[in-house]
Protein backbone atom coordinates (compact mmCIF):
# COMPACT_ATOMS: atom_id res chain seq x y z
CA UNK A 1 0.00 0.00 0.00
CA UNK A 2 1.15 3.54 -0.69
CA UNK A 3 3.02 5.52 1.94
CA UNK A 4 0.49 7.30 4.20
CA UNK A 5 2.46 10.53 4.21
CA UNK A 6 2.56 10.73 0.40
CA UNK A 7 -1.13 9.90 0.11
CA UNK A 8 -2.31 12.54 2.58
CA UNK A 9 -0.64 15.68 1.23
CA UNK A 10 -4.07 17.03 0.30
CA UNK A 11 -4.79 17.57 4.01
CA UNK A 12 -2.41 20.55 3.98
CA UNK A 13 -4.11 22.34 1.07
CA UNK A 14 -6.43 24.40 3.27
CA UNK A 15 -6.72 25.07 7.02
CA UNK A 16 -10.25 23.64 7.08
CA UNK A 17 -9.44 20.35 5.37
CA UNK A 18 -8.29 18.29 8.36
CA UNK A 19 -11.28 19.28 10.49
CA UNK A 20 -13.69 18.66 7.62
CA UNK A 21 -12.24 15.22 6.86
CA UNK A 22 -12.37 14.23 10.53
CA UNK A 23 -16.01 15.33 10.61
CA UNK A 24 -16.70 13.22 7.52
CA UNK A 25 -15.01 10.20 9.08
CA UNK A 26 -17.40 10.49 12.02
CA UNK A 27 -20.23 11.08 9.56
CA UNK A 28 -19.38 7.86 7.70
CA UNK A 29 -19.27 5.58 10.73
CA UNK A 30 -22.01 7.18 12.84
CA UNK A 31 -24.19 7.85 9.78
CA UNK A 32 -24.06 4.19 8.86
CA UNK A 33 -24.97 3.14 12.40
CA UNK A 34 -27.91 5.57 12.43
CA UNK A 35 -29.18 4.17 9.14
CA UNK A 36 -28.92 0.72 10.69
CA UNK A 37 -30.89 1.82 13.78
CA UNK A 38 -33.67 3.51 11.82
CA UNK A 39 -33.87 0.84 9.13
CA UNK A 40 -34.54 -1.78 11.80
CA UNK A 41 -37.98 -0.26 12.32
CA UNK A 42 -39.17 -1.67 8.98
CA UNK A 43 -36.70 -4.49 8.31
CA UNK A 44 -38.38 -7.37 6.43
CA UNK A 45 -41.70 -5.49 6.12
CA UNK A 46 -43.47 -4.73 2.83
CA UNK A 47 -43.67 -0.98 2.27
CA UNK A 48 -47.45 -1.03 2.72
CA UNK A 49 -47.06 -2.49 6.21
CA UNK A 50 -44.23 -0.09 7.01
CA UNK A 51 -46.59 2.82 6.44
CA UNK A 52 -49.33 1.20 8.49
CA UNK A 53 -46.98 0.38 11.37
CA UNK A 54 -45.48 3.88 11.55
CA UNK A 55 -48.12 6.32 10.28
CA UNK A 56 -46.36 9.44 11.62
CA UNK A 57 -43.88 9.40 8.75
CA UNK A 58 -40.88 10.01 11.01
CA UNK A 59 -38.69 8.33 13.62
CA UNK A 60 -36.96 9.42 16.79
CA UNK A 61 -34.22 7.88 18.94
CA UNK A 62 -34.04 10.49 21.69
CA UNK A 63 -36.48 9.90 24.57
CA UNK A 64 -39.23 8.98 24.10
CA UNK A 65 -38.04 6.92 21.12
CA UNK A 66 -40.40 5.72 18.41
CA UNK A 67 -41.83 2.40 19.56
CA UNK A 68 -41.15 -0.69 17.48
CA UNK A 69 -43.93 -2.55 15.74
CA UNK A 70 -44.84 -5.44 18.05
CA UNK A 71 -43.50 -8.54 16.34
CA UNK A 72 -40.98 -11.25 17.08
CA UNK A 73 -38.22 -9.62 15.06
CA UNK A 74 -38.33 -6.23 16.77
CA UNK A 75 -39.62 -7.04 20.27
CA UNK A 76 -36.46 -9.02 20.91
CA UNK A 77 -34.53 -5.74 20.57
CA UNK A 78 -36.39 -3.73 23.20
CA UNK A 79 -34.07 -4.79 26.04
CA UNK A 80 -31.84 -2.13 27.57
CA UNK A 81 -28.80 -3.42 25.68
CA UNK A 82 -30.46 -3.37 22.26
CA UNK A 83 -32.96 -0.52 22.41
CA UNK A 84 -32.04 2.49 20.28
CA UNK A 85 -29.07 0.48 19.06
CA UNK A 86 -27.68 -0.80 15.78
CA UNK A 87 -27.75 -4.40 14.52
CA UNK A 88 -25.23 -6.97 13.31
CA UNK A 89 -24.50 -4.77 10.28
CA UNK A 90 -22.71 -2.16 12.39
CA UNK A 91 -21.21 -4.74 14.73
CA UNK A 92 -19.39 -6.30 11.78
CA UNK A 93 -18.18 -2.90 10.53
CA UNK A 94 -16.87 -2.20 14.02
CA UNK A 95 -14.93 -5.48 13.98
CA UNK A 96 -12.90 -4.08 11.07
CA UNK A 97 -12.28 -0.79 12.88
CA UNK A 98 -11.36 -2.45 16.18
CA UNK A 99 -8.99 -4.89 14.49
CA UNK A 100 -7.24 -2.06 12.65
CA UNK A 101 -6.96 0.01 15.82
CA UNK A 102 -5.66 -2.98 17.80
CA UNK A 103 -2.77 -3.29 15.36
CA UNK A 104 -2.09 0.46 15.62
CA UNK A 105 -2.79 0.83 11.91
CA UNK A 106 0.23 -1.28 10.99
CA UNK A 107 -1.70 -4.29 9.74
CA UNK A 108 -4.80 -4.86 7.61
CA UNK A 109 -5.79 -8.45 8.20
CA UNK A 110 -8.89 -10.11 6.73
CA UNK A 111 -7.77 -13.25 8.56
CA UNK A 112 -8.07 -11.36 11.84
CA UNK A 113 -11.61 -10.29 10.91
CA UNK A 114 -12.42 -13.93 10.22
CA UNK A 115 -11.33 -14.72 13.79
CA UNK A 116 -13.47 -11.85 15.10
CA UNK A 117 -16.48 -13.10 13.14
CA UNK A 118 -16.03 -16.62 14.50
CA UNK A 119 -16.17 -15.23 18.04
CA UNK A 120 -19.00 -12.79 17.23
CA UNK A 121 -21.42 -15.46 16.01
CA UNK A 122 -21.31 -16.99 19.48
CA UNK A 123 -20.31 -14.20 21.85
CA UNK A 124 -21.45 -10.99 20.15
CA UNK A 125 -19.56 -7.70 20.45
CA UNK A 126 -17.81 -8.25 23.76
CA UNK A 127 -16.45 -4.73 24.31
CA UNK A 128 -20.03 -3.39 24.49
CA UNK A 129 -21.53 -6.60 25.88
CA UNK A 130 -23.88 -6.90 22.88
CA UNK A 131 -25.32 -10.33 22.02
CA UNK A 132 -25.12 -11.54 18.40
CA UNK A 133 -28.50 -10.56 16.96
CA UNK A 134 -29.24 -10.73 13.23
CA UNK A 135 -26.82 -13.36 11.92
CA UNK A 136 -27.25 -13.71 8.15
CA UNK A 137 -27.58 -17.13 6.53
CA UNK A 138 -24.47 -16.82 4.35
CA UNK A 139 -22.23 -15.54 7.14
CA UNK A 140 -23.53 -18.27 9.46
CA UNK A 141 -23.00 -21.04 6.91
CA UNK A 142 -19.47 -19.92 6.12
CA UNK A 143 -18.23 -18.92 9.55
CA UNK A 144 -19.61 -21.98 11.36
CA UNK A 145 -17.75 -24.29 8.96
CA UNK A 146 -15.28 -26.30 11.03
CA UNK A 147 -12.42 -25.46 8.63
CA UNK A 148 -13.27 -21.77 8.28
CA UNK A 149 -10.26 -20.28 10.05
CA UNK A 150 -7.80 -22.41 8.10
CA UNK A 151 -8.71 -20.58 4.86
CA UNK A 152 -11.74 -18.26 5.09
CA UNK A 153 -11.68 -17.27 1.41
CA UNK A 154 -11.61 -20.88 0.27
CA UNK A 155 -14.50 -21.91 2.53
CA UNK A 156 -16.55 -18.92 1.35
CA UNK A 157 -15.78 -19.75 -2.28
CA UNK A 158 -16.71 -23.42 -1.83
CA UNK A 159 -20.03 -22.47 -0.21
CA UNK A 160 -20.75 -20.13 -3.13
CA UNK A 161 -19.98 -22.86 -5.67
CA UNK A 162 -22.29 -25.28 -3.83
CA UNK A 163 -25.08 -22.73 -4.24
CA UNK A 164 -24.57 -22.93 -8.04
CA UNK A 165 -23.06 -19.44 -7.82
CA UNK A 166 -26.48 -17.96 -7.16
CA UNK A 167 -26.15 -16.41 -3.72
CA UNK A 168 -25.14 -12.75 -3.70
CA UNK A 169 -26.46 -11.33 -0.41
CA UNK A 170 -25.51 -8.03 1.21
CA UNK A 171 -23.63 -9.33 4.26
CA UNK A 172 -20.16 -8.18 3.20
CA UNK A 173 -21.32 -4.86 1.75
CA UNK A 174 -22.78 -3.82 5.10
CA UNK A 175 -19.41 -4.01 6.85
CA UNK A 176 -16.79 -2.70 4.41
CA UNK A 177 -17.39 1.09 4.45
CA UNK A 178 -14.77 1.69 7.20
CA UNK A 179 -12.17 0.52 4.68
CA UNK A 180 -12.80 3.74 2.76
CA UNK A 181 -11.44 5.58 5.80
CA UNK A 182 -8.62 3.13 6.40
CA UNK A 183 -7.55 3.33 2.73
CA UNK A 184 -7.51 7.12 2.72
CA UNK A 185 -3.81 7.27 1.77
CA UNK A 186 -4.00 4.30 -0.63
CA UNK A 187 -4.46 4.41 -4.38
CA UNK A 188 -7.86 3.49 -5.80
CA UNK A 189 -6.68 0.08 -7.13
CA UNK A 190 -5.16 -0.67 -3.71
CA UNK A 191 -8.48 0.27 -2.14
CA UNK A 192 -10.34 -2.10 -4.46
CA UNK A 193 -7.96 -4.90 -3.57
CA UNK A 194 -8.45 -4.31 0.15
CA UNK A 195 -12.24 -4.25 -0.19
CA UNK A 196 -12.07 -7.47 -2.20
CA UNK A 197 -9.96 -9.20 0.43
CA UNK A 198 -12.45 -8.25 3.14
CA UNK A 199 -15.48 -9.38 1.15
CA UNK A 200 -14.26 -12.78 0.07
CA UNK A 201 -13.80 -14.10 3.61
CA UNK A 202 -17.59 -14.63 3.62
CA UNK A 203 -18.99 -13.51 0.24
CA UNK A 204 -17.28 -14.81 -2.90
CA UNK A 205 -19.79 -13.75 -5.55
CA UNK A 206 -18.31 -11.03 -7.82
CA UNK A 207 -21.49 -8.96 -7.38
CA UNK A 208 -20.81 -8.76 -3.64
CA UNK A 209 -17.19 -7.90 -4.33
CA UNK A 210 -17.84 -5.13 -6.85
CA UNK A 211 -20.47 -3.58 -4.57
CA UNK A 212 -17.94 -3.52 -1.71
CA UNK A 213 -15.27 -2.03 -3.98
CA UNK A 214 -17.58 0.70 -5.26
CA UNK A 215 -18.88 1.82 -1.86
CA UNK A 216 -15.41 1.67 -0.28
CA UNK A 217 -13.96 3.62 -3.21
CA UNK A 218 -16.69 6.26 -2.92
CA UNK A 219 -16.10 6.78 0.80
CA UNK A 220 -12.37 7.16 0.15
CA UNK A 221 -12.99 9.51 -2.77
CA UNK A 222 -15.39 11.72 -0.83
CA UNK A 223 -12.99 12.03 2.10
CA UNK A 224 -10.16 12.91 -0.28
CA UNK A 225 -12.20 15.56 -2.08
CA UNK A 226 -12.01 13.59 -5.33
CA UNK A 227 -15.72 12.73 -5.48
CA UNK A 228 -17.51 16.08 -5.67
CA UNK A 229 -20.45 15.43 -8.00
CA UNK A 230 -22.38 12.65 -9.69
CA UNK A 231 -19.96 12.47 -12.59
CA UNK A 232 -17.25 11.44 -10.13
CA UNK A 233 -19.64 8.85 -8.65
CA UNK A 234 -20.17 7.35 -12.10
CA UNK A 235 -16.40 7.27 -12.58
CA UNK A 236 -15.86 5.19 -9.43
CA UNK A 237 -18.74 2.90 -10.41
CA UNK A 238 -17.06 2.22 -13.75
CA UNK A 239 -13.53 1.82 -12.36
CA UNK A 240 -14.71 -0.65 -9.73
CA UNK A 241 -16.45 -2.77 -12.35
CA UNK A 242 -13.38 -2.82 -14.60
CA UNK A 243 -11.06 -3.74 -11.71
CA UNK A 244 -13.21 -6.56 -10.32
CA UNK A 245 -14.03 -7.93 -13.77
CA UNK A 246 -10.32 -8.18 -14.57
CA UNK A 247 -9.56 -9.73 -11.17
CA UNK A 248 -12.20 -12.41 -11.67
CA UNK A 249 -11.00 -13.18 -15.20
CA UNK A 250 -7.48 -13.66 -13.86
CA UNK A 251 -8.82 -16.48 -11.69
CA UNK A 252 -8.71 -14.94 -8.20
CA UNK A 253 -5.19 -16.33 -8.05
CA UNK A 254 -3.78 -13.77 -5.62
CA UNK A 255 -5.92 -14.62 -2.57
CA UNK A 256 -4.90 -18.17 -1.80
CA UNK A 257 -8.16 -19.58 -3.11
CA UNK A 258 -8.25 -22.57 -5.46
CA UNK A 259 -10.97 -22.12 -8.07
CA UNK A 260 -12.47 -24.74 -10.35
CA UNK A 261 -10.63 -25.34 -13.62
CA UNK A 262 -13.61 -24.28 -15.73
CA UNK A 263 -14.61 -21.43 -13.39
CA UNK A 264 -14.92 -18.73 -16.05
CA UNK A 265 -17.27 -20.88 -18.11
CA UNK A 266 -19.74 -21.37 -15.25
CA UNK A 267 -23.02 -19.48 -15.07
CA UNK A 268 -22.69 -16.63 -12.56
CA UNK A 269 -18.91 -16.61 -12.44
CA UNK A 270 -18.55 -13.33 -14.35
CA UNK A 271 -20.07 -9.94 -13.78
CA UNK A 272 -23.00 -8.76 -15.89
CA UNK A 273 -22.43 -5.11 -16.76
CA UNK A 274 -26.09 -4.46 -17.57
CA UNK A 275 -27.29 -5.84 -14.25
CA UNK A 276 -24.70 -3.78 -12.38
CA UNK A 277 -25.41 -0.57 -14.27
CA UNK A 278 -29.17 -0.97 -13.99
CA UNK A 279 -28.98 -0.92 -10.19
CA UNK A 280 -26.36 1.83 -10.08
CA UNK A 281 -28.46 4.22 -12.14
CA UNK A 282 -31.99 3.94 -10.74
CA UNK A 283 -33.93 7.17 -10.30
CA UNK A 284 -36.15 6.08 -7.40
CA UNK A 285 -36.16 3.58 -4.55
CA UNK A 286 -39.37 2.15 -6.01
CA UNK A 287 -37.46 0.95 -9.09
CA UNK A 288 -35.39 -1.33 -6.88
CA UNK A 289 -38.45 -3.14 -5.46
CA UNK A 290 -36.68 -3.28 -2.12
CA UNK A 291 -39.52 -5.12 -0.37
CA UNK A 292 -39.55 -8.06 -2.80
CA UNK A 293 -39.85 -10.94 -0.32
CA UNK A 294 -37.79 -13.29 -2.48
CA UNK A 295 -34.92 -10.92 -3.31
CA UNK A 296 -34.76 -8.29 -0.57
CA UNK A 297 -31.32 -9.43 0.59
CA UNK A 298 -29.78 -9.23 -2.90
CA UNK A 299 -26.60 -7.18 -2.70
CA UNK A 300 -27.43 -4.99 -5.71
CA UNK A 301 -30.60 -3.79 -3.97
CA UNK A 302 -28.64 -2.39 -1.02
CA UNK A 303 -25.95 -1.18 -3.41
CA UNK A 304 -28.42 0.57 -5.70
CA UNK A 305 -30.26 2.15 -2.77
CA UNK A 306 -26.99 3.50 -1.35
CA UNK A 307 -25.85 4.96 -4.68
CA UNK A 308 -29.23 6.63 -5.19
CA UNK A 309 -29.16 7.99 -1.63
CA UNK A 310 -25.77 9.56 -2.32
CA UNK A 311 -27.00 11.06 -5.59
CA UNK A 312 -30.01 12.56 -3.82
CA UNK A 313 -27.74 13.93 -1.10
CA UNK A 314 -25.49 15.54 -3.68
CA UNK A 315 -28.44 17.16 -5.42
CA UNK A 316 -29.94 18.50 -2.20
CA UNK A 317 -26.64 19.51 -0.62
CA UNK A 318 -24.06 20.16 -3.37
CA UNK A 319 -20.39 20.67 -2.61
CA UNK A 320 -19.27 24.28 -2.14
CA UNK A 321 -15.85 23.81 -0.56
CA UNK A 322 -14.62 22.76 2.85
CA UNK A 323 -14.73 26.26 4.31
CA UNK A 324 -18.48 26.57 3.65
CA UNK A 325 -19.69 23.12 4.67
CA UNK A 326 -20.38 23.89 8.32
CA UNK A 327 -22.66 26.82 7.48
CA UNK A 328 -24.97 25.04 5.04
CA UNK A 329 -28.52 24.18 6.26
CA UNK A 330 -28.26 20.45 5.60
CA UNK A 331 -29.54 18.94 8.84
CA UNK A 332 -32.73 17.53 7.28
CA UNK A 333 -31.14 16.00 4.17
CA UNK A 334 -29.85 12.86 5.89
CA UNK A 335 -33.06 12.37 7.83
CA UNK A 336 -35.36 12.79 4.85
CA UNK A 337 -33.47 10.41 2.55
CA UNK A 338 -32.95 7.68 5.15
CA UNK A 339 -36.59 7.95 6.24
CA UNK A 340 -37.77 7.52 2.63
CA UNK A 341 -35.52 4.52 2.25
CA UNK A 342 -36.73 3.03 5.54
CA UNK A 343 -40.36 3.29 4.45
CA UNK A 344 -39.48 1.31 1.30
CA UNK A 345 -39.22 -1.75 3.57
CA UNK A 346 -37.35 -4.93 2.70
CA UNK A 347 -33.90 -5.42 4.21
CA UNK A 348 -34.19 -1.85 5.41
CA UNK A 349 -31.52 -1.85 8.11
CA UNK A 350 -28.81 -2.97 5.68
CA UNK A 351 -30.07 -0.71 2.91
CA UNK A 352 -30.04 2.29 5.24
CA UNK A 353 -26.75 1.22 6.84
CA UNK A 354 -24.87 1.36 3.53
CA UNK A 355 -26.75 4.46 2.39
CA UNK A 356 -26.02 6.10 5.75
CA UNK A 357 -22.30 5.52 5.27
CA UNK A 358 -22.26 7.29 1.90
CA UNK A 359 -24.59 10.09 2.97
CA UNK A 360 -22.70 10.52 6.23
CA UNK A 361 -19.37 10.78 4.44
CA UNK A 362 -20.85 13.37 2.09
CA UNK A 363 -22.65 15.50 4.69
CA UNK A 364 -20.46 14.99 7.74
CA UNK A 365 -21.24 14.29 11.38
CA UNK A 366 -22.49 17.82 12.07
CA UNK A 367 -25.32 17.30 9.57
CA UNK A 368 -26.65 14.10 11.12
CA UNK A 369 -30.13 14.61 12.65
CA UNK A 370 -29.72 15.27 16.39
CA UNK A 371 -32.98 13.51 17.27
CA UNK A 372 -31.36 10.34 15.96
CA UNK A 373 -27.69 10.93 16.68
CA UNK A 374 -28.08 12.06 20.28
CA UNK A 375 -30.39 9.18 21.16
CA UNK A 376 -28.41 6.29 19.69
CA UNK A 377 -26.92 3.99 22.27
CA UNK A 378 -23.10 4.10 22.55
CA UNK A 379 -22.80 7.16 20.28
CA UNK A 380 -20.12 8.79 22.47
CA UNK A 381 -18.12 5.57 22.47
CA UNK A 382 -18.38 5.39 18.68
CA UNK A 383 -17.31 9.01 18.24
CA UNK A 384 -14.21 8.34 20.35
CA UNK A 385 -13.33 5.36 18.17
CA UNK A 386 -13.79 7.56 15.08
CA UNK A 387 -11.40 10.10 16.52
CA UNK A 388 -8.89 7.32 17.23
CA UNK A 389 -9.29 6.05 13.68
CA UNK A 390 -8.70 9.54 12.32
CA UNK A 391 -5.50 9.79 14.31
CA UNK A 392 -4.26 6.36 13.23
CA UNK A 393 -4.87 7.02 9.51
CA UNK A 394 -3.11 10.39 9.79
CA UNK A 395 -5.98 12.87 9.53
CA UNK A 396 -5.63 14.21 13.04
CA UNK A 397 -2.08 15.44 13.38
CA UNK A 398 0.02 13.10 15.48
CA UNK A 399 1.92 15.52 17.70
CA UNK A 400 3.21 14.86 21.18
CA UNK A 401 5.14 18.08 21.65
CA UNK A 402 3.69 21.15 23.32
CA UNK A 403 1.57 22.98 20.74
CA UNK A 404 1.17 26.75 21.06
CA UNK A 405 1.79 26.64 24.78
CA UNK A 406 -0.90 23.99 25.37
CA UNK A 407 -0.51 20.55 26.91
CA UNK A 408 0.58 17.68 24.61
CA UNK A 409 -2.26 16.11 22.66
CA UNK A 410 -3.46 12.67 23.63
CA UNK A 411 -1.85 10.02 21.44
CA UNK A 412 -4.10 7.01 20.99
CA UNK A 413 -2.58 3.52 21.17
CA UNK A 414 -5.06 0.94 19.96
CA UNK A 415 -2.92 -1.94 21.14
CA UNK A 416 -3.39 -0.61 24.69
CA UNK A 417 -7.15 -0.07 24.34
CA UNK A 418 -8.96 -3.10 25.85
CA UNK A 419 -11.99 -2.45 23.63
CA UNK A 420 -9.96 -3.47 20.58
CA UNK A 421 -8.95 -6.86 21.95
CA UNK A 422 -10.68 -9.84 20.39
CA UNK A 423 -12.49 -10.45 23.69
CA UNK A 424 -13.27 -6.76 24.18
CA UNK A 425 -11.03 -6.69 27.24
CA UNK A 426 -13.68 -8.62 29.17
CA UNK A 427 -12.70 -12.20 28.46
CA UNK A 428 -14.81 -14.67 26.52
CA UNK A 429 -17.98 -15.99 28.10
CA UNK A 430 -18.05 -19.59 29.25
CA UNK A 431 -20.61 -22.09 27.98
CA UNK A 432 -22.55 -21.68 31.22
CA UNK A 433 -22.48 -17.89 30.98
CA UNK A 434 -23.71 -18.05 27.39
CA UNK A 435 -26.52 -20.36 28.46
CA UNK A 436 -27.56 -17.95 31.22
CA UNK A 437 -27.39 -14.99 28.83
CA UNK A 438 -29.64 -16.71 26.33
CA UNK A 439 -32.06 -17.74 29.07
CA UNK A 440 -32.32 -14.15 30.34
CA UNK A 441 -32.60 -12.88 26.79
CA UNK A 442 -35.60 -15.13 26.14
CA UNK A 443 -37.18 -14.12 29.46
CA UNK A 444 -36.88 -10.44 28.57
CA UNK A 445 -38.26 -11.11 25.10
CA UNK A 446 -41.37 -12.84 26.42
CA UNK A 447 -41.88 -10.16 29.07
CA UNK A 448 -41.59 -7.26 26.64
CA UNK A 449 -43.73 -9.02 24.06
CA UNK A 450 -46.51 -9.40 26.63
CA UNK A 451 -46.13 -5.74 27.66
CA UNK A 452 -46.30 -4.57 24.05
CA UNK A 453 -49.39 -6.70 23.40
CA UNK A 454 -51.08 -5.22 26.47
CA UNK A 455 -50.29 -1.69 25.32
CA UNK A 456 -51.72 -2.42 21.88
CA UNK A 457 -54.87 -3.85 23.49
CA UNK A 458 -55.39 -0.72 25.59
CA UNK A 459 -54.77 1.53 22.59
CA UNK A 460 -57.37 -0.35 20.54
CA UNK A 461 -59.86 -0.28 23.43
CA UNK A 462 -59.35 3.45 23.84
CA UNK A 463 -59.83 4.03 20.12
CA UNK A 464 -62.95 1.88 20.11
CA UNK A 465 -64.33 3.74 23.12
CA UNK A 466 -63.70 7.08 21.45
CA UNK A 467 -65.41 5.83 18.30
CA UNK A 468 -68.49 4.69 20.26
CA UNK A 469 -68.66 8.01 22.12
CA UNK A 470 -68.46 9.93 18.85
CA UNK A 471 -71.13 7.72 17.26
CA UNK A 472 -73.39 8.11 20.30
CA UNK A 473 -73.07 11.87 20.12
CA UNK A 474 -74.00 11.87 16.44
CA UNK A 475 -77.08 9.70 17.08
CA UNK A 476 -78.19 11.97 19.94
CA UNK A 477 -77.93 15.05 17.75
CA UNK A 478 -79.96 13.33 15.03
CA UNK A 479 -82.73 12.41 17.51
CA UNK A 480 -82.75 15.97 18.81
Amino acid sequence: MSSPSSGLKYLTLHPFVRAAVQDKIKGTIVGSALGDCIGLYTEFLPKSEARRAYPDGKFQLIDPPTEFRNDGHRTVRTSNKLQKAWTDDTDHALLIILSYLHHDGKELSPQDIAKHLRIWVEQGLRCLDRPPCGLGKTVGTVVYNKDYLSNPAQIAYDCWVKSNRNIAPNGSLMRTHPLGVICLAATLPETFRTATNYSIITHADPRCIVACCTVTGLVRGILRGEVLHEGNVDGIIEEAFEWVDEWVRKGRSDVGCNTEDDELHQQGALLDRNEYSKHAKVSSFEELELDDSQKMGYVYKAFGAAILALRLGMRQAPYYGYEHDAQLPRSTVFENIITRLTYAGGDADTNACVAGALLGSWLGYHCLPPQWRDGMQHVDWMVEKCRALGQIVGVEEDVSAVDCGQLPRYIYKGSEDPDTAIDGGKGLMSAEELKERDKEFMHQYLLRSAQATEREKKTLEAAEGKKKTLLGGMLSSLRG
